[in-house]
């Protein structure tokens, strides 16, 4: 190693301590990079060693093996904030969401109060177009500001390139590694920004969302256009009718909890791993839970609804082996 990456880099170090699951084995190697040389040096690092990497934020919507992994994984930890022009900010993607929203507080900046009780960071709200009460990160997104994992060069998104979805975008399908972005602000009322930001924390502690270890919702919810049941849909009242029961449809989605609700799963138990009672789209670690103990149950949801109804199932959370 050269010195620079000697000072970086750590060996052996526990997952577990790295993600809001509380879950996984030790990684060989991590690193915490704060800015594009150390990632630069790192990467090189790693392609010369035939390491494999892995990008890591908060930790907050990833299940990591029991075994560890084999390669290294580069915590982005760059908490940076630039006040652009009176319209613009830059953000750096290690900004955890907590610490965004008291700048917005702060600077009375107002539109991002649905980001309250999401437990990630800038960049991996903008990496999964995270979203919450009605909106999404792709409305406020400007451009993105990558590095090109093979070549380590710099790239400017913009927001129709980054082919935004509901949770997609380009860069799950990309090399580049987000560092940043460009998010548009607007002045208001600080006294409402912060009312709207305890009420938003309260509606998922009043929830339980934070009760036990978990990474929010396991699975992305059920577009209804691309269903059966579309033809079942009531625009007016926002509803559809699926096996005689009237079902709410927000957004134009259905709630992949009342699918495996309907399969009598809540309160499942494998281990230390629990299909929450409280919302049937969590799986909570409860007692020292094991990452094969969250995957049985995984697998055990998307069974159990594609056998009771023709929908498949896709994880919003990254499952790494």
């Amino acid at each position: 190693m050269t010195r620079l990456i000697s000072r970086q880099i750590k060996e052996d170090i526990s997952l577990k301590d790295y993600t809001t699951f509380k879950i996984g084995g030790k990684t060989k190697y991590f690193t915490e990079i704060k800015t594009q040389n150390q990632l630069r040096e790192t990467l090189r690092w790693a392609k010369d060693n035939h390491l494999p990497f892995f990008i890591l934020g908060n930790g907050s919507n990833v299940l990591f093996s029991d075994n560890g992994y084999r390669g290294i994984i580069i915590k982005i930890s760059n908490h940076t904030l630039k006040k652009i022009n009176q319209t613009t900010i830059l953000v750096g993607a290690g900004l955890t969401i907590g610490e965004f929203l008291q700048k917005c507080i702060k600077h009375s900046w107002v539109g991002y109060e649905w980001l309250a009780g999401i437990p990630g960071t800038i960049g991996g709200a903008i990496y999964g177009n995270a979203g919450a009460f009605g909106n999404e990160t792709k409305n406020f997104v400007k451009k993105v500001i990558t590095l090109n994992s093979q070549n380590f060069k710099i790239k400017h998104y913009s927001l129709s390139q980054c082919k935004f979805g509901y949770r997609e975008s380009v860069f799950k399908k990309k090399k580049d590694i987000i560092l940043g972005a460009e998010f548009i602000i607007k002045k208001g009322k600080k006294q409402d920004i912060q009312k709207k930001i305890q009420e938003n924390w309260r509606y998922k502690i009043q929830r339980q969302m934070f009760q036990y270890p978990s990474a929010g919702s396991v699975f992305k919810n059920i577009i209804l256009k691309e269903t059966p049941y579309a033809k079942f849909y009531d625009k007016r009242k926002q509803t559809v009718k699926i096996k005689n029961q009237v079902i709410s449809v927000k957004g134009g989605k259905i709630s992949a909890g009342w699918f495996i609700e309907q399969c009598g799963l809540k309160g499942k138990i494998r281990g230390g791993a629990k299909i929450s009672d409280f919302h049937a789209n969590v799986i909570i670690n409860f007692k020292q839970a094991k990452a094969k103990d969250v995957l049985f149950l995984i697998n055990l949801i998307k069974k159990s609804v594609e056998k009771k109804f023709p929908i498949n199932l896709e994880e919003e959370i990254v499952i790494l082996n």
